[in-house]
């Protein structure tokens, strides 16, 4: 009975020190090292925007041309963007790392965001100006991105 009373808390610890690992694994992301980049296919992402713009379909349009910089990105820099990571601290990292105008990204994470979580419709304005955003960071980020061909 003596054992078993010393065992049960050695257990309980045990169990419980492996659920918040599993936690910090699973949920946070952490003890991940670097994602491996898929190649991004560019031409593919860049059709896929514009035929949801040309259904009206543009804050879909504006979160998928935002997704693909992000994927552009992740490729240049040999890292995607972690689970436990918000889109403004990844941002904050591209900075650091790329050439590229720290201003204009945060405009256009600021788009994404509104096209992400808002309520309201995206205009055609606001798809142009997002896309016209993405057109200007995407030479500074396409020099070294591995495009996938068909």
């Amino acid at each position: 009975m003596q054992t078993l009373d010393q065992i049960l808390p050695i257990a309980a610890l045990a169990g419980a020190i492996i659920v918040v690992l599993l936690y910090l694994y699973y949920v946070r992301g952490m003890f991940q090292g670097p994602v491996e980049s898929e190649r991004v296919d560019i031409p593919s992402k860049l059709r896929n925007i514009k035929k949801l713009a040309d259904a009206g379909k543009y804050g879909a349009a504006i979160t998928l041309a935002y997704r693909t910089f992000e994927q552009m990105c992740g490729s240049k820099m040999g890292v995607e963007r972690l689970n436990s990571e918000t889109a403004h601290e990844y941002m904050q990292r591209m900075v650091k790392e790329l050439p590229i105008d720290g201003a204009a990204v945060e405009e256009f994470l600021h788009t994404y965001e509104e096209a992400r979580f808002s309520h309201h419709e995206m205009t055609r304005e606001r798809y142009e100006f997002a896309i016209k955003t993405f057109t200007d960071l995407y030479p500074r980020v396409d020099a070294s991105v591995k495009v996938k061909s068909e």
